[in-house]
């Protein structure tokens, strides 16, 4: 028994186009998200409080959703371009597009897993809740601190300063982390208490204001402060 082989139409309509196009929601739900969630992650970005905690796994979840689109999506690319082939409708798609789309995939691993390894102890944090922390006393410093933006050999390093706070835990180990100069103008209120607080202990009255801070275990991000 033999089969006709299917003959292709020239030129081709605009019905076999429309054909080709799948409605794969899943894929266009991820390739949206992100570009709902990371706006609103950086805008409502805050340094400390609960919030800030919600915009770190905003931000990972994002990135991982987009990467998430990749893989998704390139089965379906090859899938609609050997169909295209046999319709007449396109030509075969060349080799080296075949080699953008692993190299696309290989990129989408690699972003993927540090996503995943961010944001898994940030939804840990998030499960366990903070938790207590006195510092006895605390110091600071001005120290420079370097950005690198740009592509490779067109990089471009700014040099910013910063806060670097020195805490004396209660337990008697030390905590050294960075504030900035100055709070940001959309900083929200409860980070902005928090960074008030942090401001007096160690760079206004330094070494001699003890503190109480909820801070989240694995991330140390810091969701209250109080002084004394």
């Amino acid at each position: 028994m033999s089969t006709t082989p299917y003959e292709p139409s020239f030129p081709p309509s605009r019905q076999d186009y429309r054909e080709l196009i799948d409605h794969h929601y899943v894929i266009r739900g991820l390739t949206f998200a992100p570009l709902i969630l990371f706006p609103i992650a950086l805008k409502t970005g805050a340094q400390y409080g609960s919030l800030s905690l919600w915009t770190g796994i905003g931000m990972n979840l994002s990135i991982l959703l987009t990467c998430l689109t990749i893989p998704l999506a390139i089965p379906v690319m090859l899938r609609d371009a050997r169909e295209a082939q046999a319709r007449g409708v396109d030509k075969a798609i060349p080799r080296r597009r075949r080699w953008k789309a692993a190299g696309r995939v290989a990129i989408a691993i690699s972003f993927g897993i540090l996503s995943t390894v961010r944001i898994v102890p940030l939804i840990q944090d998030l499960a366990s809740g903070p938790k207590p922390v006195t510092v006895t006393s605390c110091t600071s410093s001005i120290a420079d601190r370097e950005w690198r933006s740009g592509r490779r050999g067109s990089r471009t390093t700014t040099i910013y300063q910063v806060y670097e706070i020195t805490m004396q835990l209660a337990d008697g180990s030390t905590r050294v982390q960075d504030i900035s100069l100055q709070p940001q103008d959309s900083e929200p209120a409860s980070s902005l208490a928090v960074y008030d607080t942090l401001y007096d202990a160690c760079v206004t009255h330094p070494g001699q204001t003890p503190m109480t801070l909820q801070v989240m275990p694995r991330t140390w991000r810091i969701i209250e402060a109080h002084l004394g």
